[in-house]
């Protein structure tokens, strides 16, 4: 951690302990913020890249998700500011990443763990009251991802097309014939039939699904990335990529999750392929604005994957 940073989380813990939480301490520190837990059984999360009224929708998003799933999410009792920087109070949620109970040192998960993420998508699935869910923005986009759109996959062609325009070159130099996949995507993301509209996570991996000593899930955290009302199919391609990424064995595990999805719900293996694709052609900039980071070379990864340009092409 940075000399900076380092001087901001003092400052924050000394906020909240001005606030009445003796006990205040940083948790975390994520992409989009930091998480402080205030010893009450309430967390702060401070939120770097997010404006209040986005975060009130997200209330009433994790509100809607709550009544619906078998397991807890975030729960936003108030918006407020610190120095000038959005902060949601929320409540704790008990459980441990899925991440410290699976090993990646071989070329197998184990079972239990593969049921879990089967059990949340399942869950995510059966989840069907989500038109209020399309008010969400998703990424850094000004707008909600549905706002002119009856379909997710129309929706998500269009998001392509301004994510494209708005940052393609890295793309156009790392991905082979990008112009032509691109192209080729959009083309069949906008001709994808009706699917069912379902509650979609959008970043499903063993650090956001939390569970009891018996792997079983307990609670769903770090929604808002690209969560939205959806396809499910999405979140079963990304889940299957994204569950070990970097690690020696990830492409034969993401292999082997991709089988088990579209044997477990009936899934069409060239349309997780077609929406991983999406998952990696919308996020390539999201964390490291140009590219370069690991991110973006992972998306590069994915959009290289001789299995998504053959699926492309049929």
């Amino acid at each position: 951690m940075s000399d900076a940073m380092q001087a901001r989380t003092a400052e924050r813990v000394r906020h909240f302990v001005d606030a009445g939480y003796p006990d205040a301490e940083p948790v975390e520190a994520a992409v989009e913020g930091a998480v402080y837990r205030l010893g009450d059984g309430t967390v702060a999360k401070v939120w770097e890249h997010r404006q209040a009224a986005e975060l009130r929708r997200m209330q009433g998003f994790y509100a809607d998700a709550a009544g619906h799933l078998p397991f807890a999410s975030p729960q936003i009792l108030a918006v407020q500011d610190i120095a000038g920087v959005p902060m949601t109070l929320e409540q704790e949620l008990t459980g441990e990443p899925l991440a410290g109970k699976v090993s990646t040192e071989g070329p197998e998960l184990l079972p239990e763990a593969v049921d879990c993420l089967v059990a949340v998508l399942d869950a995510l699935a059966a989840v069907h009251d989500v038109d209020d869910m399309k008010q969400l923005h998703v990424l850094d986009e000004d707008r909600p991802l549905w706002e002119g759109h009856a379909t997710f996959a129309s929706a998500l062609a269009d998001l392509l097309d301004r994510r494209v325009a708005r940052c393609g070159d890295p793309l156009t130099a790392d991905i082979t014939d990008f112009e032509g996949k691109h192209a080729r995507l959009t083309e069949k993301l906008r001709s994808l039939p009706e699917a069912p509209q379902t509650l979609v996570h959008g970043d499903l991996f063993p650090e956001t699904i939390w569970v009891d000593d018996d792997l079983r899930p307990c609670a769903l955290v770090d929604y808002g990335f690209l969560s939205t009302a959806g396809d499910p199919r999405f979140d079963a391609a990304v889940s299957a990529a994204i569950f070990t990424t970097g690690t020696e064995h990830a492409p034969e595990i993401t292999r082997q999750l991709t089988t088990r999805f579209a044997d477990e719900f009936g899934y069409h293996v060239d349309d997780l392929l077609l929406y991983r694709a999406a998952y990696a052609m919308a996020t390539s900039d999201a964390f490291a604005p140009g590219g370069g980071d690991e991110h973006f070379a992972w998306c590069t990864s994915v959009l290289n994957d001789p299995a998504v340009a053959d699926a492309l092409d049929r």
